[in-house]
């Protein structure tokens, strides 16, 4: 794999974070307040968005996520370690994530779950349930072998998935309980769904880094 410096890896990727979540949310406050008629530039960096410029950066994200985790299990393979399919299984983890990010396939459980469950308030975007549910089992089958990383890169996979998890399902929850009590035809749930955004990209960003700092120290300098 060519070397990628991680720091100068998270900074540039958390600039076009920070870039793009100013675009999003500047373009959503113009839209809503009538100050452009540039809807279309605004939808492309519209974090909410499907094929958006922030979408498509994340599923980017989430697949070089993917590759660094296939590149790590081959040289685990090479040494016949004990964890290799728990990398190999954070690899398809991330496959499956940049490819429901692409296609949102996990919206499509929103309705027949609601309907079947009569979800309302913070599960109303009601595929949270079944996600926190996977969250708690990849989890608890990842726990051994979190506790074996060194601790460096241990706090930071915890820190990727709190900022990850925190966007993805947390947020999902506030935004829903508002969609339910209110609308999301306004500024204020663009808000809520721009942190939501904002906390995933921030995740996948840590995480790659702590897998580069994984790289370097096991296989460079090690």
């Amino acid at each position: 794999m060519i070397y990628l410096s991680p720091k100068k890896t998270i900074i540039f990727l958390i600039f076009i974070v920070i870039g793009l979540t100013i675009a999003s949310i500047t373009g959503q406050f113009f839209q809503y307040y009538g100050f452009s008629n540039s809807a279309e530039l605004i939808d492309k960096f519209n974090v909410d968005g499907e094929y958006t410029i922030p979408s498509l950066f994340s599923s980017f994200t989430l697949f070089f996520c993917c590759v660094i985790l296939g590149i790590i299990a081959h040289k685990k393979w090479q040494q016949n370690d004990k964890y290799l399919w728990k990398w190999i299984g954070l690899s398809i983890i991330f496959f499956y994530l940049g490819l429901d990010e692409t296609i949102s396939l996990h919206e499509q459980l929103i309705h027949p779950l609601r309907d079947m469950l009569n979800a309302t308030g913070i599960f109303y975007y009601t595929w949270v349930i079944p996600g926190l549910i996977l969250v708690i089992t990849v989890l608890l089958v990842y726990l051994k072998f979190l506790q074996s990383l060194p601790r460096k890169i241990k706090y930071l996979f915890f820190l990727a998935g709190i900022f990850y998890v925190g966007g993805g399902i947390g947020m999902e929850m506030v935004g829903g309980y508002y969609a339910y009590l209110y609308d999301t035809n306004n500024f204020f749930y663009e808000i809520l769904v721009t942190i939501e955004e904002f906390l995933e990209m921030l995740g996948v960003v840590v995480f790659i880094y702590a897998l580069l700092c994984y790289w370097r120290e096991q296989f460079i300098n090690g």
